[in-house]
């Protein structure tokens, strides 16, 4: 009889990558990857073909291994061009080659597949496929990317349904639906839209950019409108920034679950005060966001939320210049048009979608030719439609994190079941850990934790035999 796999991960983009690279890198192991994805390596942000789709950090701050923090410029210049400016703005796409040069070299053994299910058994894991095979692990990780947007407020079934909108941007590789995309196949078009038709994206973040910048490359002529809460664009870098330390300081609190976010604001304004861009600022905090998170109490935490979240995050997530005076230019113009308020209602028309939308005003009512979600990754995992999600739920091995989004994890990324215990192998990384973590959606962060995870997994003391039903084989096939 077969022994089950040591390492199985579950979700084959860019996390699942990091990780299994640094597993064979610095540890010699090997590991599986299942994924329902035909290109492994890529996942959602990184499998874009839009040359317009540019990194929001620069080449310098995007190495996939965390203690080789020039790999990325050093492979472009093998590779690419050998003279790309560390401090330039690489296309996704290319990022995208870089990601699928790890995977190879991680000698991963990758299977195709979804998995819907996973039960702890005396050996480790079982792993049920939706084709019906079965996968034994001694420990599995959760590399589960971005899912789809939530549905909007007032999208009836009707319209969820409508051709014209889009509810999923990414859901193809084209970038759109699968219905538009098989249209765009058949007339040769680069975007499902006619060339004058009028767009409305819900949303202002990183997603509606990438859906302009895809639609105005595709020479789309038509008027483009961005509706959001706060009408608030991303901020741009700044060419030549510099790097300073961390402008709060972490030794104050580190220690004390009882930090106050009032003294880690009134030191972030000191220093500005003192002259330093905000973009420094903030930069310098990105090695101990997490650390300083942690210090905060609940309390704390719900109140940064409250009234400093939406400023911090247009801050923080920030865009490429070239992409910002883009976006500049086309608001001079009129061909894009930013808008604030919230939708309340979407009905299907003849003439086109018409979005209802409240603000401090009243009511404002848009036609559109196409309507897009552009709201970004829904981060309730009891609602994102994941069969495994639900059955990790059901079955007590899971646990929603903080504020309902991802799932409760350890500071080891262990996942916390619904007794507020990790007695299991069962790890996550990633956009997963945002129910406990402040960071975990950018490379830097997600390279740290897939080095941090690697040393975990290939510790003798890793695995963990659980009680229960006796030894399965490694892989079997299921009737």
């Amino acid at each position: 009889m077969d022994r089950p796999y040591e390492i199985v991960i579950i979700g084959g983009g860019a996390s699942a990558t990091l990780l299994a690279h640094v597993l064979k890198r610095q540890h010699g192991r090997n590991c599986l990857i299942i994924d329902p994805s035909a290109n492994p390596a890529l996942g959602v942000a990184y499998g874009t073909r839009c040359i317009g789709h540019l990194l929001n950090v620069p080449a310098c701050g995007m190495s996939g291994l965390a203690d080789e923090p020039d790999h990325f410029v050093q492979w472009l210049h093998r590779h690419i061009d050998p003279g790309i400016a560390p401090d330039a703005f690489i296309p996704r796409a290319i990022y995208g080659l870089y990601l699928q040069h790890l995977f190879g070299e991680s000698g991963v053994i990758s299977m195709q597949g979804k998995v819907v299910a996973c039960d702890v058994v005396a050996r480790g894991f079982r792993l049920v496929l939706a084709s019906g095979e079965i996968v034994m692990a001694q420990q599995v990780v959760l590399a589960l990317g971005n899912f789809p947007p939530a549905m909007l407020r007032g999208a009836t079934p009707e319209v969820m349904h409508d051709p014209r909108y889009h509810h999923n941007v990414w859901d193809s590789g084209a970038g759109y639906r699968t219905a538009a995309a098989e249209d765009m196949a058949a007339t040769g078009r680069l975007t499902p839209f006619a060339p004058e038709a009028t767009l409305l994206m819900i949303g202002s973040g990183l997603t509606a950019i990438d859906m302009v910048m895809k639609a105005r490359l595709a020479s789309h002529a038509g008027p483009i409108h961005l509706l959001s809460g706060h009408a608030s664009l991303p901020k741009s870098h700044k060419p030549g920034q510099r790097s300073v330390a961390p402008v709060i300081s972490v030794e104050k609190g580190a220690d004390q679950k009882g930090a106050r976010l009032s003294r880690y604001v009134r030191e972030f304004h000191a220093a500005l005060r003192q002259g330093l861009d905000w973009r420094s600022a903030i930069d310098s905090l990105r090695p101990i966001t997490n650390i300083l998170w942690a210090t905060l109490s609940q309390t704390e935490q719900a109140r940064f939320n409250r009234h400093l979240r939406r400023r911090w995050d247009v801050a923080r997530h920030r865009i490429a210049p070239q992409i910002a005076a883009f976006l500049h230019d086309a608001l001079q113009e009129g061909t894009l048009e930013l808008h604030a308020g919230r939708v309340t209602h979407i009905e299907a028309q003849p003439e086109g979608l018409i979005v209802t939308a409240s603000h401090a005003g009243g009511q404002t009512r848009f036609r559109a030719d196409h309507v897009l979600n552009c709201t970004g990754p829904d981060l309730d995992y009891t609602r994102v439609g994941s069969a495994l999600l639900e059955q990790l739920f059901a079955s007590g091995l899971a646990s929603p994190g903080n504020r309902g989004a991802g799932l409760d994890t350890g500071n080891d990324g262990r996942l916390i079941n619904a007794n507020g215990e990790s007695p299991h192998a069962l790890y996550t990384l990633g956009p997963a850990r945002l129910g406990t973590l402040f960071e975990s959606i950018a490379i830097p962060e997600i390279r740290q934790q897939a080095y941090d995870l690697a040393t975990r997994l290939a510790s003798p003391s890793a695995i963990q035999t659980p009680k229960g039903a006796s030894a399965s084989p490694r892989h079997e096939s299921r009737s």
